[in-house]
């Protein structure tokens, strides 16, 4: 990422006697603006999970009918999550509880077959299922979901080794399949600071489901300062530019402070380039302080005299 910014800064140094000498008023600094997206929706939340094992392709499933042994028989649950049951034909059990497929099952006997008949369905032996945790945690791989158990969100985190330092934890995603017959993935939004706080329940997670966690959004700090790097902007609190550079150790001793370069580009990619004065922040005007956008870049040049 810094590599990529690097040939920024030879811009503005070809650019510096162009540059305005006052910092335009600027938009609100928001994220969203920064990076456009052309995702799907989010939703809100993944209302309807319940704690009912949902059954899935791989189980092996043990189907009894009370005296009907030619009924009675073990199966596996094949990747289409149906089979040919004797007498009535297909029947869907993939992504329904055992108790769901039951009801069905007995329905149907009863309906041309059987009187009352007494039915049971269980899972003899649970396929392997997984989900997946990428981004900024500590060990981002495949996880598998315990035999006919459950997994929540804030217990694959911990699995993974807990958010690595620069994690956004209030915007995770779990990209979860549609359902059957309905193409891509749908996008939850889970804000994990409120479910840590105990404003928010903790999402079961489901087979197959993906979990990422971005990192926090940066802004760079170049030129003569005392650490030139990268800075997260928090979240929550936002970060101005003289924050920034009291993050970056403060200004040099040969530092312009007063000719700060801001370089910023705009929701359609263009380069814009302001001076900001931050010597009057220091000397008792923080209105002229900047808040920054994620992706900034402050350049300090040296000062001549």
């Amino acid at each position: 990422m810094m590599k990529s910014i690097l040939p920024w800064i030879a811009a503005v140094m070809a650019s510096c006697q162009d540059l305005p000498q006052r910092m335009p008023t600027l938009p609100e600094s928001t994220s969203a603006a920064m990076r456009p997206s052309e995702e799907e929706p989010r939703v809100a939340s993944d209302e309807g999970l319940g704690k009912a094992y949902l059954i899935h392709p791989g189980d092996e499933l043990r189907f009894v009918v009370l005296g009907q042994p030619d009924l009675s028989f073990d199966a596996r649950v094949p990747a289409d999550g149906a089979i040919d049951y004797p007498l009535i034909g297909r029947l869907r059990l993939a992504g329904r509880t055992p108790e769901e497929a039951r009801g069905e099952l007995a329905e149907r006997l009863g309906k041309d077959y059987l009187a009352a008949p007494e039915v049971s369905i269980f899972v003899k032996e649970y396929a392997r299922r997984y989900v997946y945790i990428l981004g900024a945690v500590s060990a981002p791989r495949e996880y598998e979901v315990p035999n006919g158990g459950f997994v929540t969100l804030l217990q694959i985190i911990t699995r993974s080794g807990g958010f690595l330092e620069d994690a956004a934890k209030h915007s995770v995603s779990i990209f979860r399949r549609r359902e059957e017959g309905s193409p891509g993935r749908m996008t939850i939004s889970v804000n994990v600071r409120q479910i840590q706080e105990g404003l928010d329940r903790d999402p079961t997670l489901l087979p197959g489901d993906i979990v990422f966690v971005p990192a926090r959004e940066k802004v760079y700090v170049l030129g003569q300062v005392a650490r030139p790097g990268a800075f997260v902007v928090d979240a929550d609190h936002g970060l101005t530019a003289h924050q920034a550079i009291s993050l970056a150790g403060g200004f040099t001793r040969i530092a312009n402070d007063a000719n700060v370069r801001l370089i910023r580009r705009d929701q359609k990619g263009a380069r814009m380039l302001y001076v900001l004065n931050l010597a009057n922040v220091a000397n008792g005007r923080p209105e002229d302080d900047v808040p920054l956008q994620p992706g900034d870049l402050l350049f300090v040049p040296e000062s001549f005299f």
